[in-house]
């Protein structure tokens, strides 16, 4: 993995049904790449979307194959309560390229636990290796159990910043309004690193704050 971010906001994404699937922390929008065999990623982190719930999630992705990561997370509602929990399997479609793009796909399932609502949802994604920063490209699908498909997708460009990685993201939702976001991160220590994000969704200010440990 050229990034060894690869965090759960898919978790996120998920149970609010306003966002692309998965995501590098602290990225909404997914790169096409995928763990390296054996390592991976825990992460945690706070956010506040736009409904003004108090989310905590942590999440768990593990590279088996080459091609192949697996990822298992849960996140909890302070405002409900309620508790989500999601599995998904990630791949790498075509090999990262210096100076080009690649493809991947996301397949997952996720599980509302006190209104026991289940939801499938599909990505695909593009990233572009550039100058600078890579940019990653979205669109994918949510389908509750029972209910209608809604299209998602997102765009995303990042800037190398010295110690500091930046990004500006825009993802929604079939039929609703998109979500701004800009972002930071920093590794404090080998395979440690804190990032937050602020954004503005339905006139409203949204913002996280996370912490990732790598392996």
């Amino acid at each position: 993995m050229k990034r060894a971010c690869r965090a759960a906001a898919w978790l996120l994404a998920a149970s609010t049904v306003s966002a692309p699937a998965w995501a590098g922390r602290p990225l909404t929008v997914d790169d096409a790449n995928v763990a390296e065999v054996g390592g991976g990623q825990l992460e945690s982190w706070y956010a506040r979307p736009a409904g003004r719930d108090r989310l905590w999630t942590s999440a768990l992705g593990v590279g088996v194959l080459d091609w192949l990561e697996l990822g298992v997370g849960v996140e909890r509602n302070f405002s409900v309560p309620e508790t989500s929990t999601a599995v998904q399997a990630k791949m790498r479609l075509t090999p990262s390229v210096e100076g080009g793009c690649n493809a991947g796909a996301v397949v997952g399932r996720m599980h509302l636990h006190r209104e026991r609502g289940d939801a499938t949802y599909v990505n695909g994604l593009v990233t572009c290796n550039l100058d600078g920063g890579p940019l990653h490209l979205n669109l994918g699908a949510h389908r509750p159990d029972g209910g209608g498909t809604h299209a998602t997708w997102g765009v995303a460009k990042e800037f190398e910043l010295g110690a500091v990685t930046a990004h500006v993201e825009a993802f929604g939702q079939q039929h609703g309004k998109p979500t701004l976001q800009f972002g930071l991160r920093r590794e404090i220590f080998k395979n440690v690193q804190i990032d937050g994000t602020l954004g503005r969704a339905e006139r409203k200010a949204v913002f996280s704050v996370g912490l990732r440990l790598g392996f």
